[in-house]
């Protein structure tokens, strides 16, 4: 009976081991099945993020043809714009008195150089871009003015210049702006805002060094990232404000296209004589003042003649003092100028501060 307990004992062991051992095996086969199901899992993630992978390439490559082929269109439409202030960057002298081979010369030329400087700042870039040049001035003032400094002969030959420009390029514009005095000026502004949102616009050369108006289109420009797609082209000097903005641009300038000082203006009447009345000497015509004093009057009262006094030695004013045959003093009549002589002051936009104050805060040539 002892042995036989002795057996049941270790039977129960070896069962107790057996289950054990069985249990082992369920628990591992229910790992391996756990394992099995997670990693069908992430298999079938991996699978969608593939074919998500594929996809995202897939639209890439569709967008990066879009891309390419939107930029390829908007290459046809690209162009530099040229913005020249005719009035007060003038072309060189020789261009000018050779009418209108004069101005076709100055158009190819101006290409020529432009195109020069716009190959050498986008080097890695398409060279096959049209240039849009346009010159504002007051095309009769100018002529005038030419005519004056003795440039021309006569006022025709600017508009043979003028025609001789836009003939040579059917990119090439010269507009009369009108003979106010911000015609220009506000055409160019214009112009200018315009071309500077445009998409299609690579670049913009402006060609205006002497007028200090134009830093006030300019100057919002200085801290931006549309300044590098502007060039300032100098011609003459710099203006003051002008001046202020160059290091916030590139700058060139093309002196075989532009003169290198701005083009004097000068006033003349021909029914204004240079002496005063009662005098022999010549005394030239330099501002406002001279002008009324060199004016002819006319008596409006029935006094004898005014003589002149000789004037002491401590007397200012170079100006006689005249004198009424009793030995009173006597002024002359004051004189109104004509509306045609005020119309010829305005179109050369002379500088009130000089003129009235005798100096200019904006420097020589204002």
């Amino acid at each position: 009976m002892v042995e036989l307990d002795k057996f049941k004992s270790r039977y129960e062991a070896v069962k107790a081991v057996e289950q054990d051992k069985d249990k082992i095996i369920e628990d591992l086969m229910e790992e391996v099945k756990r394992l099995q199901d997670a990693l069908y899992h992430e298999k079938d993630d991996l699978e969608n993020q593939r074919k998500l992978v594929q996809t995202f390439k897939s639209e890439s490559k569709m967008h990066q043809s879009e891309t390419e082929e939107m930029k390829r269109n908007q290459a046809k439409f690209s162009f530099v714009s040229v913005l020249i202030d005719g009035d007060c960057m003038n072309f060189n002298d020789s261009f000018i008195q050779d009418g209108q081979r004069g101005g076709h010369s100055a158009a190819r030329r101006l290409i020529e150089n432009v195109d020069r400087y716009i190959q050498n700042l986008y080097r890695n870039e398409s060279s096959n871009v049209p240039y849009r040049i346009r010159v504002y001035a007051n095309v009769r003032g100018l002529a005038k003015t030419y005519r004056e400094n003795k440039t021309i002969s006569e006022e025709g030959t600017l508009l043979s210049f003028v025609q001789g420009f836009n003939m040579e390029d059917v990119l090439c514009d010269f507009v009369d702006a009108g003979d106010g005095k911000e015609c220009s000026d506000v055409k160019i502004r214009a112009r200018f805002e315009q071309d500077i949102i445009n998409v299609h616009c690579r670049h913009i050369m402006f060609c205006a060094s002497a007028d200090n108006g134009y830093a006030r289109i300019l100057g919002p420009h200085r801290n931006s990232n549309t300044k590098s797609q502007i060039t300032l082209v100098e011609g003459p000097p710099f203006a003051r404000e002008i001046k202020e903005l160059v290091p916030s641009f590139a700058t060139t300038s093309f002196p075989e296209v532009f003169r290198s000082q701005k083009l004097s203006r000068r006033i003349s009447f021909s029914n204004a004589p240079t002496t005063p009345t009662g005098t022999g000497t010549s005394t030239p015509i330099s501002n406002y003042a001279s002008i009324v004093r060199s004016t002819p009057h006319s008596p409006h009262n029935t006094s004898p003649s005014p003589s002149p006094s000789p004037p002491t030695p401590n007397q200012k004013t170079k100006l006689p003092i005249h004198k009424n045959a009793l030995g009173q003093r006597i002024d002359r009549p004051l004189h109104y100028s004509t509306r045609g002589k005020l119309e010829a002051l305005k179109q050369h936009k002379f500088c009130n501060q000089f003129h009235i104050l005798g100096s200019c805060s904006w420097g020589e040539g204002y």
